[in-house]
């Protein structure tokens, strides 16, 4: 599925959404204008966590219109890929870190119907390959914490790597956003956009905040960010 984000978007992170009463909050989700859900799957060993699996995946697929993102911060990534495709997504993201011949991965990713989106963990920066690996891709998505754990700040370094990325993609004319995972609120993302990030991964701390609609969470995500758009 391709879809015309927003400008500036705001997807939501499935794993800091109310599993409990997954269904209703997957319609509480749609019912707002967050652009597409953002499916985290861990491995254990990119990080020293376990989150998410494929059964949950394609219940939320079978229950949602909106687009999905499954974010894969594993290593065996072949194996997952294969995986998520029976699942309906629409978006897999692969690390950089994890990806020995990343042409050959997202190639693979395309025929199977879905589109490629490029990550990097919180303190890897681009490389020199960054530009040409961008361009294959539907968009960067950047952590800006160590995936799978909540509650985390951002990491400066990140986010001097997301101005590095916005800079190395302007310079080569190539338009890619940059979206940015971790830590997404209020207090965050006008730094985040000033730094060169469009897409905004809400979870914990900016659109699932108790005693606020997800609508009015994701106006106040985006308030600060209101001069660079």
């Amino acid at each position: 599925m391709d879809i015309n984000l927003p400008m500036p978007a705001v997807s939501a992170s499935v794993s800091c959404m109310d599993l409990g009463h997954f269904y209703n909050h997957i319609k509480k989700v749609e019912e707002s204008s967050a652009a597409f859900f953002h499916y985290d799957v861990v491995d254990g060993k990119f990080n020293k966590c376990y989150i998410l699996g494929d059964m949950l995946c394609e219940y939320l697929h079978n229950n949602t219109k909106l687009p999905v993102e499954v974010h894969l911060a594993v290593y065996d990534i072949d194996n997952y890929i294969d995986v998520f495709a029976g699942k309906g997504v629409d978006y897999i993201a692969v690390h950089y870190e994890a990806m020995e011949k990343p042409a050959i991965i997202f190639n693979k990713i395309k025929k199977l119907g879905m589109q490629p989106v490029l990550a990097y963990r919180a303190d890897t920066p681009p490389q020199e390959d960054f530009v040409e690996l961008a361009r294959q891709c539907a968009w960067i998505l950047k952590l800006t914490v160590n995936p799978g754990f909540s509650g985390q700040t951002i990491k400066p370094t990140a986010v001097e790597h997301i101005k590095m990325m916005k800079k190395m993609l302007d310079d080569n004319n190539v338009d890619k956003r940059i979206q940015a995972d971790g830590n997404v609120n209020p207090a965050t993302t006008k730094m985040l956009a000033e730094a060169g990030a469009s897409i905004f991964t809400g979870g914990t701390s900016g659109l699932f905040v108790q005693n606020y609609s997800i609508e009015e969470n994701i106006k106040k995500l985006l308030q600060p960010t209101k001069d660079f758009f």
